[in-house]
């Protein structure tokens, strides 16, 4: 299952256009850049958390 996560996030930013990366003014010197990248990580780390926890309980419910 650690597999198939990994593939569907590979897989994922391979899809990505590449209009959604840098841009013209995408200013990384500026002090709010690390908190700006990481409030846009924050949904892909909560995807992969709750897409764990549901596999865990699908796991968990197939061995009862």
């Amino acid at each position: 299952m650690k597999n198939l996560v990994l593939k569907t996030v590979v897989g994922a930013s391979l899809l990505l256009p590449a209009s959604v990366f840098a841009h013209p003014g995408h200013d990384h010197a500026s002090a709010y850049a690390d908190l700006v990248h990481l409030l846009w990580l924050a949904p892909i780390a909560l995807a992969v958390v709750l897409l764990k926890v549901g596999l865990n309980r699908a796991i968990k419910n197939n061995q009862k």
